[in-house]
C-alpha cells in the first residue's frame, strides 16, 4: 500500500486515523452517558415518589405536624409513571400513560409533574391510562390564588398550551402579576395546594369578575415522566356528600 512506503501519506494516514477513532470513542462514550442519565432519572423520580407517600403518611399519622403548609392533610398516595403518547396539537388534548387498571389506576385521579398540575385520568385499559391535560377545553378545575385563598375556575381557552384562565375571581381581589396560582382541595381528586402555575396578567376590563391570565407552571411540550395521585377518602367523601345532596 502506499500509506506503507510513504511517511508523509503515512502520517496523515494515522492522523486522520487517531482522529476517526476519537470521533467514535466520543460518540460511544456520549450513548454511555445518555443511558446512565436517564437511568439515574427514572431512579430520581422513584425515590421522589416514595419520599411523597413518606410525607402523606407522616400527615395522616402526626396530623399536627406541618410538614408542609402549602399541602392538605388528605390521605394521597403517588405512582409515577411516562408518557408514552401525547397529542398537544388541538382543542382536545390528551396525554397516553404506561401505566392502567393491573397498576391499580382509576378514572377521574389526578395527574402531576415536579413541575406542577397535569391533568386527570379520563380513560383506562389494562396497561395504558388517557389524562384530559390542563391544555383540553374540555377540563376545567378549582383554582386559588395562593396568597389570600380566592378561588374560582381555571380553563384552557384553546389558543397558547403554556397559558389557561382563571375565571370567576371578584374584581375587588388583590392579584398581581407573578403571583403562585394553585388547587383549591375543593375536589376530590387533587390535593390542595399543589402548583398551577403563575399570574402573567390581570383584565379588570369586566364589571364584577377578574380574568387572570396564567402561566402554566408544567410544560407540556417536554413533558416525560408524571405522578398519578389517588385520594383514598375520595369515595367516602362523595358518598356523603351526595347523601347529603339527595336530602335536600
Amino acid at each position: 500500500m502506499i500509506v506503507q512506503h510513504n511517511r508523509y501519506q503515512r502520517t496523515i494516514f494515522f492522523r486522520q486515523s487517531s482522529s476517526l477513532f476519537c470521533h467514535i470513542s466520543s460518540y460511544i462514550s456520549d450513548i454511555g452517558e445518555y443511558f446512565n442519565l436517564k437511568a439515574i432519572n427514572e431512579k430520581l423520580v422513584a425515590e421522589n415518589t416514595g419520599l411523597k407517600n413518606t410525607i402523606e403518611e407522616l400527615k395522616s399519622s402526626h396530623p399536627f405536624v406541618s410538614i408542609d403548609t402549602s399541602k392538605s392533610e388528605g390521605d394521597y398516595l403517588y405512582m409515577n409513571a411516562r408518557t408514552v403518547n401525547a397529542n398537544f396539537n388541538k382543542t382536545k388534548n390528551y396525554i397516553t400513560l404506561d401505566k392502567g387498571i393491573v397498576n391499580g389506576i382509576r378514572k377521574e385521579m389526578a395527574v402531576t409533574s415536579r413541575d406542577g398540575v397535569v391533568g386527570i385520568i379520563q380513560n383506562i385499559s389494562n396497561t395504558y391510562a388517557v389524562v384530559l391535560p390542563l391544555i383540553n377545553t374540555n377540563l376545567k378545575i378549582s383554582a386559588k390564588i395562593k396568597k389570600n385563598g380566592y378561588y374560582g375556575s381555571l380553563q384552557w381557552d384553546g389558543n397558547d398550551y403554556r397559558y389557561s384562565y382563571l375565571n370567576d375571581i371578584p374584581f375587588h381581589v388583590d392579584v398581581a402579576q407573578g403571583d403562585t396560582i394553585v388547587t383549591s382541595g375543593f375536589s376530590s381528586i387533587f390535593p390542595e395546594g399543589e402548583l398551577i402555575g403563575f399570574v402573567e396578567t390581570v383584565d379588570r376590563e369586566t364589571a364584577n369578575f377578574l380574568t387572570i391570565k396564567v402561566k402554566l407552571a408544567t410544560d407540556f411540550g417536554k413533558l416525560s415522566d408524571v405522578y398519578i395521585v389517588d385520594n383514598r377518602k375520595k369515595e367516602e367523601k362523595e358518598t356523603l356528600e351526595k347523601v347529603s345532596y339527595d336530602e335536600r
